[in-house]
């Protein structure tokens, strides 16, 4: 390179630099194979399981057990699945597979998912587009008199312990109003619900966690909290499930726990007027316009090991 112009030398250097700087990010090796239906273990993750990898205690080494190729996608475009649209094959419950892969060393979630993402373009033959695609939006806002929230108590004890590994979590102890009851200090929600009417109880909660639990009943809907309050609250909430776009307004109804009165009072107010008349919420509806992943093609059996 010494008897090249500077220019020229110039020129080699970015474009060598550019080619490095494109190279696709990969699995030091990979393993992958089709997955037996029957599931490896019970009990087992629906969509099956995913451990290792970065940010856990086993960094260099990823396995993804039992998985559903749609979670695959969705780990690797980082994207919810009503952000996935594909084949009938794709979507469903039928199309899993394992596969365990080393990590370099320092790799972050975000450049796993990279390396998932050009697995399953090598050895799937991934191809796929982008369309916009409209979405409900809820913004969590403080309503007109301000919010109604309690700050949070502290512990007033230890903690519960937790349930053993592969147990169910116990159902909840209800209060006379039936909400759960939850010991103060401990970050936890946990709902009851009874004939159409959840009744959830919050302990060292933020707006953006509500938000989490309302999830379930605004169905696809995204939410941001636009409420500015920083701290921990504990707090209750009463509401109808009636109408809401979850599964459980769709029609579906919760058993109720056992011991768990019937409901003949007053009817519950709906999710909205339950907010601002409980909590001094509000949430605002809107649209947003988010990218969805449209598979064109993955092939069914992936390229050997």
């Amino acid at each position: 390179m010494k008897n090249l112009p500077l220019a020229a030398a110039g020129t080699l250097m970015i474009c060598l630099g550019q080619a490095e700087a494109q190279t696709p990010l990969t699995f030091e090796v990979a393993s992958v194979r089709v997955a037996d239906q029957k599931p490896p273990r019970s009990p087992m993750p629906a969509a099956g399981d995913i451990t290792g990898g970065p940010g856990t205690a086993d960094p260099t080494r990823i396995s993804y057990t039992w998985v559903l190729v749609r979670r695959l996608l969705m780990t690797a475009f980082g994207v919810p699945l009503d952000q996935i649209s594909g084949s009938d094959w794709v979507m469903g419950q039928d199309a899993r597979f394992d596969i365990v892969a080393n990590v370099d060393p320092g790799a972050t979630k975000e450049q796993a998912a990279e390396m998932l993402l050009n697995l399953l373009k090598e050895r799937f033959h991934l191809t796929f587009h982008r369309e916009k695609k409209d979405f409900d939006m809820y913004a969590l806002v403080v309503a007109k008199g301000g919010p109604k929230l309690k700050d949070a108590a502290p512990a007033d004890g230890p903690p519960p312990p937790p349930p053993q590994p592969g147990t169910p979590a116990p159902r909840p102890v209800l209060d006379r109003d039936g909400f759960p009851q939850l010991p103060a200090g401990r970050t936890f929600a946990q709902g009851a619900g009874n004939n159409g009417v959840n009744r959830v109880t919050f302990r060292m909660s933020t707006p953006q966690g509500l938000l989490g639990m309302l999830g379930f009943d605004l169905g696809n809907a995204r939410t941001v909290d636009k409420t500015g309050l920083t701290g921990k609250y504990d707090f209750t909430l009463e509401y109808s499930q009636a109408g809401l776009p979850g599964l459980m307004g769709r029609g579906g109804l919760r058993a109720a726990p056992p011991g768990a009165a019937a409901d003949t009072g007053d009817p519950a107010p709906d999710l909205f007027n339950a907010l601002e008349k409980q909590l001094g919420l509000k949430l605002e509806k809107s649209k947003t316009q988010l990218d969805v992943v449209v598979i064109d093609h993955i092939d069914k059996t992936p390229t050997e090991n």
